[in-house]
């Protein structure tokens, strides 16, 4: 596996769910006043008031918004929503603040150039998506507690950086997605971009603060790399009184949902996340 590989094969998730088409518009937005980038898809003639932040997967190496584009639309389409797909940088060409702080960009152009209200916005965030969308709504609960989102979807997040262990080493042996390769590939850049043991906890959000975070909806398989650092999660969000929703699949690999077009649970858990 190759870095150039991965993106490509994220890339091509659009083959599996394409776009419509049929969306009253899809721009891409390069806004200079706040330094996001991005592709928003406005669903219907009149802007719907309730928007999805979208935050791709992709292990911080790869994932883009085109890959993610079709599913978006479906997603949006589903829960009569607009759709924000946020593009962020990427390991190693980049450092691992770069991803939260184009993350924070993107949202603060919903808010501010978009005009759309927090409460009206939902995250939606994808494996290492769903740990920026944490990381950023931590941040946001420290800081700007009044611009916190609605609520936030986080599918299989990847959510822990510290050294390998449970689930994130055992089930690299049969998952399809975070194969061996994969891992090999990608766990080094974890730890020579963040470095330390001690700044690993530090910048991971399973160990952060989840004080006054909004409802979770969280989606993952029994028997792949995230679950044991999502369960994680869920425990130290419930403890610091945070709602959450878990739902969990067995048998299925990462991100299983993102084959929706493919395996029937994958449609089931799509349809169960888009309900919620």
């Amino acid at each position: 596996m190759t870095m150039r590989r991965m993106r490509f094969g994220l890339n091509q998730i659009e083959v599996w769910v394409p776009p419509t088409g049929k969306a009253y518009s899809t721009e891409r937005i390069d806004c200079k006043e706040t330094g996001a980038s991005g592709i928003y898809v406005q669903i219907n003639n009149t802007p719907s008031e309730k928007v999805i932040f979208w935050l791709y997967g992709g292990a911080y190496l790869s994932g883009d918004c085109v890959g993610n584009l079709g599913t978006a639309e479906m997603v949006a389409r589903k829960t009569n929503c607009d759709v924000f797909l946020a593009e962020y940088r990427l390991l190693p060409e980049h450092e691992f603040v770069d991803c939260i702080k184009d993350a924070r960009d993107a949202y603060n152009y919903l808010l501010t150039v978009k005009k759309v209200q927090p409460n009206n916005v939902f995250m939606f965030g994808i494996s290492s998506g769903g740990g920026i969308a944490v990381y950023l709504m931590q941040d946001l609960a420290k800081e700007e507690r009044d611009k916190l989102p609605r609520a936030a979807v986080l599918m299989c997040p990847f959510v822990e950086y510290t050294e390998p262990k449970g689930s994130l080493v055992h089930y690299v042996k049969h998952d399809l997605i975070v194969t061996q390769s994969v891992y090999a590939v990608g766990i080094p850049y974890l730890a020579k971009k963040l470095g330390s043991h001690e700044n690993r906890v530090k910048e991971s959000p399973v160990f952060r603060q989840f004080e006054s975070l909004p409802p979770l909806c969280v989606v993952i398989s029994e028997h792949e790399c995230c679950y044991d650092m999502t369960i994680s999660l869920v425990n130290n969000a419930r403890a610091h009184g945070v709602k959450v929703e878990i739902a969990v699949w067995k048998y299925l690999c990462h991100v299983f949902p993102m084959l929706s077009a493919m395996i029937p649970e994958g449609k089931e858990a799509m349809n169960y996340m888009c309900e919620w």
